[in-house]
């Protein structure tokens, strides 16, 4: 194709000759695929063609070279997604061309519409539910992991050991009169002390009584108590062991829940906790069991992961979450994590020029072909063997099998076969051949007419369900091999999934049934697993798993690059001084990503709010790819972490719908309770303006409005202030 081609087809395209010019641009993009013109004005033909499909992938490419022009593809693209019911793909094309031409008339207005189709589309879905929350303690279980009975023996043998606790036995006694009255009295005593608080007195009086009647398991619970608010821990134990289980009660077993969490014997005290919660009469709407056994699991799973940082996890009314253990200044490190399993990502926001990395590590394996694009064959010749003389070597190691899926190295090559790879590798069988196709065009195959379908609206790669299956199966069947077995036990498997109970899954609606040939392609692949062991993928195991990629999954990449292993290098040799400075003019600021997006179990524990307190980037953890929490503000101690679900630039009501249409919940951050919706109505007594008549807006924010000063007054005392002034104090970091 020459100049002319370009011109012909810019000519059927103004002319409205959509079908001529769309083919035309085709074929001038087989040559050019990058071509910013082309790709918006086929994007425009396509639109006009209502191929809106088509022309959103086109303005996705387009997005992803950052132009600086083309406003207008990017309004197709808006308009498009719009009529997909991609919401959210529309939202991030109108952000797009607003950072070209900041006050573009026709779309503020397009994306006014989109926030009224969005609030409407949530309204009528979730309208009558907007204020009530769910119960995040009713989506958890009790049972007991893998291993718990042995780590329950281990755990009473230290109690007998370490802290001495004994299991003994009291002979019944005959009492006369006398013996009665006088447990009796002390006993009414001891009672009498712990209602004004005189425990230690309490405690006197319970022995006096316990020493005449050891076998009274009430007079032994009233001293426990006491002893408790002595702060007596082992003394307190000590009396809620020596009641017969028979003779617990719920708060006996709730209150030896606490001791052993407090000992840190926490398969005991979850133990302790079922049975508090299974001992709650059916009519009692008492949660604490439910919740102090959640705490304990919680502090269980995560203790480990939060020694080297100044964090705890906790177990919140909405589920778990962050706190800090200390102040943590702004701009420190609160944490960082590395993913479970990792794949690609199909979402808007993260749509780059692909550039590939490591299926197992997620290294980048740019390019300096890639980096420095056409640019590399037009520097002069010395220029170019200094780039490939100090460029790291990123020829990817292909998979020996099917010769597609790219490492960074052997190593990896190997341990991705052992982990994952094997079972679900292209030249597996024809199930997974078909996957790795479906992957590779963002979640779409050729129907039988040869037109591209969607079969697949995540916004994440399929191929990580496939991973998180894989994986449980080549764990489950390397315990059984080391066990001498061919077949996995039931803890054996049990085992395998565990590290994936770390990741809520959360979701109003079945899955399985909107991608039902999805569900079924991958029972095929896991129905033989070799060494005749098979997967079975339930209903319930696919809306689940679904369900935790959704409400888990992080966009990240290796900050590390081939890039600046290259400058490291460069910088150290002290030859080529002349041309090192010559090729300095190539150099841009910043190298494209390879972003893929992974489940972390620490950030995975991060709350929302509009008002975040911390800002997540890329980071290298433990010489791989990950992601790095850093705090936005100062952090006090014993205050949560949050994180932001969504851009938070966006209006309150239409935050609040797209986080109730992504995320299932409304929010009620401080920041959404002291902003307003619209100007009619005062934020803060909820009084309705005049009609035709507006309230006055905080002159900094302009998100919040008042019918009076003494509103204003009184909800920037109540919080508006906080939340304005961080609002306009973002800092940003990575």
């Amino acid at each position: 194709m020459d100049s002319v081609d370009a011109q012909t087809a810019f000519q059927k395209l103004t002319s409205g000759e959509y079908e001529v010019a769309e083919s035309l641009y085709s074929k001038l993009l087989e040559t050019d695929a990058q071509n910013q013109e082309f790709l918006a004005n086929r994007a425009e033909c396509n639109y006009k063609l209502s191929k809106f499909e088509n022309c959103l992938n086109d303005v996705k490419l387009l997005m992803s070279q950052n132009p600086t022009n083309h406003v207008e593809a990017f309004i197709s693209g808006g308009k498009a997604a719009t009529k997909l019911e991609k919401y959210e793909d529309a939202y991030y094309c109108y952000k797009a061309g607003l950072k070209i031409v900041p006050k573009h008339t026709e779309i503020i207005e397009d994306l006014r519409e989109l926030q009224k189709i969005i609030i409407k589309d949530v309204e009528a879905k979730g309208a009558a539910c907007e204020e009530k929350s769910y119960n995040a303690v009713e989506f958890c279980a009790q049972d007991p992991y893998p291993g718990d009975v042995d780590l329950f023996k281990l755990e009473v043998e230290i109690l007998e050991k370490k802290f001495k606790i004994k299991t003994e036995t009291f002979p019944q006694k005959p009492f006369d009169n006398l013996v009665q009255q006088r447990v009796a009295q002390a006993t009414m005593a001891g009672h009498n002390c712990m209602q004004v608080g005189k425990w230690k007195e309490a405690q006197k009086c319970l022995t006096t009584a316990l020493l005449l009647d050891p076998n009274n398991y009430v007079v032994r619970r009233l001293r426990s108590e006491a002893s408790y608010n002595l702060d007596e821990v082992t003394a307190t134990f000590q009396d809620l062991w020596l009641i017969p289980k028979v003779k617990r009660t719920t708060d006996t077993w709730k209150l030896g829940g606490k001791i052993l969490m407090k000992l840190d014997l926490l398969v005991l005290a979850e133990f302790w906790f079922r049975k508090a919660t299974q001992t709650t009469p059916a009519n009692c709407k008492d949660d604490e069991p439910k919740i102090l056994f959640q705490k304990c699991r919680v502090k269980r799973l995560y203790g480990p992961l939060t020694t080297d940082f100044p964090i705890r996890v906790d177990f919140t009314e909405y589920g778990r979450a962050i706190f800090a253990t200390e102040d943590i200044p702004e701009g420190e490190i609160v944490f960082d994590d590395s993913p479970l399993v990792f794949g690609k990502v199909f979402d808007t926001v993260h749509y780059k020029t692909n550039i590939e990395s490591c299926d197992h590590c997620a290294q980048s394996l740019l390019s300096p072909q890639e980096y420095f694009m056409e640019t590399f064959s037009t520097m002069e010749n010395d220029l170019r063997e200094l780039v490939l003389k100090y460029w790291p070597n990123t020829k990817p190691i292909y998979c020996k099998k099917c010769k597609k899926v790219k490492y960074c190295s052997t190593d990896c090559r190997s341990r991705g076969w052992e982990s994952y790879h094997e079972l679900i590798c292209p030249s597996r069988s024809s199930a997974t051949a078909r996957l790795f196709k479906i992957s590779e065009h963002l979640g779409k195959e050729p129907d039988e007419t040869g037109t591209m379908v969607e079969v697949w609206d995540g916004h994440f790669s399929p191929l990580i369900l496939a991973r998180i299956w894989a994986t449980i199966v080549t764990t489950a069947k390397s315990m059984a091999r080391e066990s001498g077995d061919i077949i996995p036990t039931k803890e054996q498997w049990a085992i395998a999934k565990s590290p994936y109970r770390k990741f809520i899954a959360y979701g109003n609606n079945s899955v399985e049934k909107e991608h039902k040939e999805m569900k079924n392609l991958f029972r095929e692949i896991f129905a033989d697993c070799g060494d005749g062991v098979s997967y079975d993928i339930t209903d319930a195991e696919f809306n689940g798993r679904y369900y935790q990629a959704v409400c888990n999954l992080q966009v990240f990449s290796s900050p590390w690059t081939p890039y600046h292993k290259f400058l490291e290098t460069l910088g150290k040799s002290e030859q080529d001084e002349d041309q090192t400075l010559r090729l300095l003019k190539f150099l841009k600021e910043k190298p494209p990503s390879s972003n893929v997006c992974g489940m972390f179990p620490l950030h995975a524990c991060l709350n929302h709010s509009c008002l975040n307190n911390v800002e997540v980037s890329d980071g290298f953890v433990h010489d791989k790819g990950g992601v790095t929490v850093r705090a936005k503000r100062n952090i006090q101690k014993g205050e949560e972490i949050f994180t932001t679900y969504i851009d938070t630039a966006m209006a309150r009501k239409l935050r609040r719908a797209w986080l109730y249409k992504s995320f299932n919940f409304w929010c009620k951050c401080p920041r959404c309770q002291v902003e307003g919706d619209d100007a009619s109505t005062c934020t803060k007594c909820g009084k309705k303006a005049a009609e035709g008549k507006k309230f006055p807006g905080c002159g900094k924010c302009q998100k919040a409005w008042y019918c009076s000063v003494a509103c204003q007054k009184c909800a920037w005392k109540q919080g508006h202030k906080v939340a304005c002034s961080t609002e306009h104090s973002k800092t940003s970091y990575g």
